[in-house]
């Protein structure tokens, strides 16, 4: 058995997507899941299961769909995986305020030419560093101005991304 994070994208924002999170803890739990969580609202979902990545979304996802009407694209990992990112933070000599410090969860791992290729772009004020399937983005404007962003990436590198600030990350972590 592992213990998941599992991140879904764009769920309760506004009056859009409306997942109720006691509703997805219990139909997950249906579904055989385990030891089922969730912190906040955006719909960070901690859980045991067996199986892959790939498993584990369907899974999700089709709960979602089937309980909620709702079919969002998500990105998962191992417990360990989010504890070495935040064991990892590459940008802890620049980032001062979490909230404005973002871990950008990608779907796979890009080519090192377009990570190379990113972390030589001028795109101060922000500061990028990317390792493995996750880009650290410090952005001291705040993340409505932000540059590299989720969608920026996800267009760059294809597939799905992700972001969870730094607090929320720390959030997680406890519950992991």
């Amino acid at each position: 058995m592992t213990r998941w994070l599992v991140m879904p994208r764009g769920i309760n924002v506004g009056n859009n997507n409306r997942v109720p999170m006691a509703e997805l803890r219990s139909a997950l739990t249906d579904a055989g899941f385990e030891a089922v969580v969730t912190i906040g609202q955006s719909g960070n979902i901690i859980a045991t299961r067996s199986g892959s990545e790939d498993q584990v979304i369907i899974e999700v996802q089709s709960v979602m769909a089937d309980a909620f009407g709702v079919t969002v694209p998500m990105v998962v990992r191992q417990a360990d995986e989010v504890r070495e990112v935040l064991a990892s933070n590459p940008l802890a000599d620049v980032a001062t305020d979490y909230s404005k410090y973002l871990a950008i969860f990608l779907s796979a791992t890009p080519a090192m030419a377009e990570v190379a290729a990113l972390e030589s772009e001028d795109v101060s004020p922000e500061v990028v560093r990317l390792i493995g399937r996750t880009a650290f983005v410090w952005t001291p404007g705040g993340v409505k101005a932000m540059k590299v962003s989720h969608t920026a990436l996800e267009k760059r590198f294809g597939g799905t991304a992700t972001a969870r600030n730094w607090n929320t990350l720390m959030k997680i972590a406890t519950k992991l």
